[in-house]
């Protein structure tokens, strides 16, 4: 297992169902592994105050907050994304440290999911997004949906589900 699949935490089919699909992306894995990395240099700054070393134990722990605080606010990213042909609608719900965001649009104006990737500067800095493709009738637009950094393949996948759920026929429509 490489560092990359360590630290991958996969999108999952919720439901999938004729009328709803519900995928979410909880990076469980990352914030453990951030909150246990936090949790022991916490514990060394403690350490260091009861040993004596008071002004280098507040300076851990002023700078382990600060840090701590920056990571965890770029690990958690909670999204959830419900198709539901019943109430025709495509919803997505992204959660944060700095908030909660929601954000819908018609169903019946979907017509596919994609993944787009923005590339980075660097070597490594690359991020795949799902992208929604919405034909209305007097243009096409395409709505991106953040996923936190999962994998470009999860996120390949989870296309290909939308992909699949949206040309199989509901019940009770001709196929």
């Amino acid at each position: 297992m490489t560092f990359a699949e360590l630290m991958a935490d996969p999108l999952r089919v919720v439901q999938n169902t004729e009328t709803t699909l519900v995928i979410e992306n909880r990076p469980v894995r990352r914030a453990a592994i951030a909150v246990g990395a936090i949790l022991t240099a916490i514990a060394m700054g403690l350490a260091a105050i009861a040993d004596g070393a008071i002004g280098t134990g507040v300076m851990v722990l002023a700078v382990v907050a600060v840090i701590g605080w920056l990571i965890l606010g770029e690990i958690v990213h909670l999204t959830q994304i419900w198709l539901d042909r019943g109430a025709d609608v495509v919803r997505w719900r992204t959660t944060t440290l700095r908030g909660r965001t929601e954000e819908s649009l018609p169903l019946s104006d979907l017509s596919m999911a994609q993944v787009r990737t923005r590339y980075g500067p660097t070597a490594g800095t690359d991020r795949a997004h799902l992208t929604l493709v919405h034909s209305a009738r007097e243009d096409r637009r395409e709505t991106q949906i953040a996923m936190g950094r999962a994998d470009a393949e999860e996120i390949a996948r989870m296309a290909a589900v939308i992909n699949a759920w949206l040309s199989r026929p509901a019940s009770g429509d001709p196929a």
